[in-house]
């Protein structure tokens, strides 16, 4: 039985990780930590957690194999390095933190302890996305070209998202986020994404948004074009404004291609077609709304445990942070940037 702790009882723990780690068979919550004792307390009677704390150091010393930090952004680094010193494994939400120095302090932190760290880019645990890797690896539809990862929502007849409120209202905060909201939401979860099927890294970031101004410093809507060291040419589009967006993986080989439909979403679902010159194949997948944190938790356990490497690891963190900053600064500055 892995026993965890969770940091942060918002929305994302409440109605996605908690459930997610209670639906596995090794997986025991064990204690909570908010800011607030009364919001700790809460959380546990309604999630059944048998401790609650409001304290960091009272959190850190009680007997729990691992931690998912499920702050703001801006406290991902400094909860991160507190519990690394307490000697927990961590999973961290992505962004890893809202600058590359913090970061980098961040994997430092957990080297320096002897503890696992991981990033919660759960895209990374679908088996589409799993198989289509594997199909790239075969080399059967020869170098990679080119790639499309949409990963976009909103609500009819809205022109911008709804305003958060109350302990929510750190969303429209530029320096909590990291300087954007929808490239630090879903964004950098498709560069990511991109970066694990290609195993390569973006060497060149250009990117257009409807923000990024003094007038209008969060935006709602990017575009990200990406240069890899290997040469393939890839597109992430990202937006909190399009209400029938197809949220879509398209991988285009020499010699084949790779389609995930509606494959990228916190939900495990869609499928994966799969064409070359002389065959095409299908592979379906169930919905399993909570399917994509589940595989994500269970191989954090099994990490654990000494039985499999991090889906995601603060390396990779890292550079899926470096690029989508590089995308903030180019559209901030209408320059193409350099990594």
């Amino acid at each position: 039985m892995v026993r965890w702790g969770v940091m942060s009882p918002g929305s994302h723990l409440d109605t996605k990780i908690v459930p997610a780690m209670k639906s596995l068979p090794d997986t025991e919550v064990v204690a909570v930590f908010s800011r607030s004792q009364q919001r700790a307390d809460e959380f546990a009677e309604r999630h059944d957690i048998p401790f609650a704390y409001d304290s960091i150091e009272s959190f850190g010393k009680h007997d729990m194999d691992a931690v998912f930090v499920a702050s703001p952004n801006a406290f991902h680094s400094e909860y991160t390095k507190a519990m690394a010193l307490a000697g927990k494994n961590i999973l961290c939400e992505k962004p890893m933190a809202i600058d590359l120095k913090s970061a980098s302090a961040m994997t430092q932190s957990c080297e320096d302890a002897g503890v696992k760290l991981g990033i919660a880019f759960n895209l990374r645990a679908h088996p589409a996305h799993k198989q289509a890797k594997s199909i790239i690896q075969t080399g059967i539809i020869g170098p990679i070209v080119y790639v499309s990862g949409q990963w976009a929502f909103g609500t009819h007849g809205a022109d911008a998202p709804p305003q958060r409120t109350g302990l929510r209202s750190w969303w429209h905060d530029p320096t909590v986020l990291g300087g954007s909201d929808s490239l630090m939401a879903t964004g950098i979860h498709v560069i990511d994404l991109i970066c694990d099927l290609l195993d390569d890294r973006i060497t060149e970031v250009t990117a257009l948004s409807n923000g990024q101004t003094e007038e209008k410093p969060l935006d709602s809507l990017a575009s990200v074009c990406c240069k890899f060291s290997k040469g393939t040419i890839a597109n992430v589009v990202c937006g909190r404004i399009i209400p029938d967006s197809n949220n879509d993986l398209v991988i285009y080989g020499r010699d084949g291609f790779i389609k995930g439909n509606d494959t990228i979403s916190e939900k495990l679902q869609g499928n994966l077609i799969v064409g070359t010159n002389t065959e095409t194949s299908e592979y379906e997948f169930d919905m399993a709304p909570l399917g994509n944190y589940a595989l994500e938790i269970e191989n954090f356990n099994k990490v654990v445990r000494g039985e499999e490497d991090v889906l995601a690891s603060g390396k990779a963190g890292y550079h899926s942070l470096e690029v989508t900053l590089a995308a903030v600064r180019s559209a901030w500055e209408g320059v193409t940037v350099q990594i």
